[in-house]
């Protein structure tokens, strides 16, 4: 590729375009649009495989791109949460979960290797039309310039914009800093601009706009003068002054009654230009009207680096149309969708983290008539690109890597037990299929013929329904039973270096269903931990019962109807939020027809992972 390009150690130019296929598990609002068209999409995974699924649909048709991707900080940053009614304001040590990590192996040659391949994809997104802003700060931003020029060309860079996010502040040895860098470039010298207009400065207004109307209005005087006749201008007298006019003599009559022409002290007649009147000042590349995210704010949800949803709107309202996709895939607090959505932008939101889509989908729900939208994520497909092949040696290697990570000892002379934990034994459940009411009998069929008296079941999905089943037939072996979930967090190097990796209990969700003729009623009544000695003491003391474990649930009526399949359909929820900790606990439901339905019902616990049961009613 010719002209200049930034060089590190280990650069590798070719872009892995692993093509995955999406997997929608739910969908919010359908009702809206019944039509199933354009749908909006919040997808959780790795935005690399994300970015190569998304190019046969996407390829060309974005038309903004606004990334804030973490900013080579070589630090881990967490999101704070609240427990049941309590105040989101203040937070206990225990009650933070790793947000994102913002740490890369080798260091500065692995956070731009990271960007880069990113990078590639992304402007193959983009519209002929489209632009993308990049967000980092000054520490990486010049690197990330190189990146630019190169992938986007220097022809196409449109400007560095400077934002002030803080207030001034003294650092011991070094300039405070106060600013973030918001790198703008464009794919064709074809952009979308629409001019947005900031306050006037106090210094330009008392300067310029001096004059008062007698109700205290506010104006400036403007020529009324013209350069000519052969310009456009108007030979008359008005009021003992013989000039060339910009107006003519109509117009200025009508000016000055309505009281819209100033005389100076010479009599010279001028135009008054109001101060409530002017779009303002043109956009310029120093912003710094937008204040941050401060801990007291509305719209604080809980993150750090939160940006501020008036940051985006002006971004979203310059650079795009109404029905414009904009994409984001480093969607953190989810201010990128909810802004894209309040300003009637089509979206696309990716995030790695499983608190990043849980905040995002609430904050969006939060929206009053909310578009449609899928979540999806890559599922399976991912964990198996992951892994590899799922017979002999690897399969043995992806098998001790998760029991190992989990802390037991792997174990190979067993069938259906993988390893041992002290006296418990632990069975790890396949990549790409849900741990079975089947499996787990075999395995505790040999745990107690080897004399274990514990079982630990690991998996990445369970059958609905075995909370009900698995505990019974354990219990008739003497066998105490443990299920836990493999998180996503094992697929992620820096997570494993880090020691973060936990493997939550899979909840027990209890409902209660009542029916009256075509109405149907669900009632959470309880949701319970097998394991609630896991759970961090400074979180069990703020738990008043059972339901302050939720911060989320749905409820789909209709679940497997005609044309849903396997997708959970949002039709009711109630969540937490920062304005309003109470949480709802029952839903109801009039069907259309009499018949027996499925009602499926999903949960997510203040840990961000989610439950699920089902129940069947019969209306008439």
């Amino acid at each position: 590729m010719p002209g200049v390009r930034l060089e590190w150690d280990g650069k590798a130019a070719e872009v892995p375009r692993l093509r995955l296929p999406l997997q929608v598990i739910e969908t919010v609002n359908a009702a809206r649009d019944p039509g199933g068209g354009w749908r909006n999409k919040l997808i959780w995974g790795d935005n690399l495989h994300v970015l190569t699924s998304l190019a046969d649909e996407l390829a060309g048709q974005v038309d903004l791109i606004y990334i804030d991707p973490p900013f080579d900080s070589r630090q881990d940053y967490k999101v704070r949460f609240a427990v049941g009614d309590g105040d989101l304001t203040t937070f206990s040590p225990a009650l933070v979960e790793t947000a994102y990590r913002d740490t890369w192996g080798t260091g500065v040659e692995s956070y731009l290797q990271m960007l880069y391949q990113r990078l590639v994809l992304l402007r193959e997104l983009l519209s002929d039309r489209g632009s993308l802003f990049l967000h980092l700060a000054p520490n990486v931003s010049h690197l990330a310039r190189g990146l630019l020029d190169e992938i986007f060309g220097p022809d196409n860079f449109r400007a560095e914009i400077i934002w002030k996010r803080a207030t001034a502040h003294a650092d011991a040895n070094h300039l405070g800093a106060v600013h973030e860098d918001i790198l703008w470039f464009s794919k064709t010298e074809k952009v979308i601009w629409n001019q947005q207009y900031t306050p006037y400065e106090d210094w330009y207004v008392e300067r310029y706009y001096r004059y008062r109307d007698p109700d205290g209005r506010r104006f400036m005087s403007g020529d009324l003068s013209a350069a000519g006749l052969a310009g456009g201008g108007y030979d008359y007298e008005w009021k003992g002054v013989h000039r060339t006019w910009r107006v003519p003599r109509d117009t200025m009559v009508k000016l000055d009654r309505q009281g819209r022409v100033f005389y100076t002290k010479n009599g010279i007649p001028r135009i008054k230009r109001y101060l409530d009147e002017a779009k303002g000042q043109p956009l310029s590349d120093v912003w710094s009207d937008i204040n941050p995210v401060v801990s007291w704010a509305p719209e604080k949800l809980g993150y750090d680096t939160q940006k501020p949803a008036a940051l985006l709107e002006r971004i979203i309202t310059s650079s795009s149309d109404e029905g414009s996709i904009v994409l984001d895939c480093f969607v953190g607090s989810g201010t990128t969708a909810a802004v894209a959505e309040k300003l009637k932008r089509r979206w696309v939101a990716v995030d790695i983290g499983r608190f990043a889509i849980h905040t995002t989908r609430k904050r969006l729900l939060d929206i009053p008539q909310c578009a449609p939208f899928v979540v999806a994520n890559l599922g399976r497909y991912e964990r198996r690109a992951w892994q590899g092949a799922t017979t002999g040696p690897q399969l043995r290697a992806y098998l001790d890597f998760v029991v190992t990570l989990y802390g037991a000892a792997p174990a190979a002379e067993f069938q259906h037990l993988h390893a041992t934990t002290g006296v418990r034994a632990v069975h790890v459940g396949a990549i790409d299929t849900a741990v079975s009411f089947a499996e787990i009998k075999e395995a505790l069929d040999e745990a107690a013929a080897a004399g274990h008296p514990g079982l630990d079941v690991l998996g990445w999905e369970f059958e609905r329904g075995l909370h009900e089943l698995a505990p019974d037939e354990a219990r008739a072996r003497g066998i105490d039973l443990r299920l836990r979930r493999i998180p996503r967090e094992v697929m992620d190097p820096r997570a494993v270096e880090s020691g973060e990796v936990v493997f939550h209990e899979l909840a027990c969700l209890k409902v209660a269903t009542t029916v009256h003729k075509r109405n149907a009623t669900v009632t959470l009544t309880d949701f319970v931990l097998s394991n609630p000695d896991l759970v961090p003491a400074a979180v069990r003391s703020k738990i008043s019962g059972w339901a302050d474990y939720v911060d989320y649930w749905a409820v789909d009526f209709t679940y497997g109807a005609a044309g849903h399949g396997e997708t959970f359909h949002n039709q009711r929820q109630s969540y937490r939020t920062r304005a309003n900790r109470r949480l709802v606990l029952n839903a109801t439901h009039d069907y259309d027809e009499a018949g027996t339905y499925t009602i499926l019902v999903k949960v997510i616990d203040i840990f961000g992972n989610d439950t699920s049961t089902a129940a069947q009613v019969s209306v008439t």
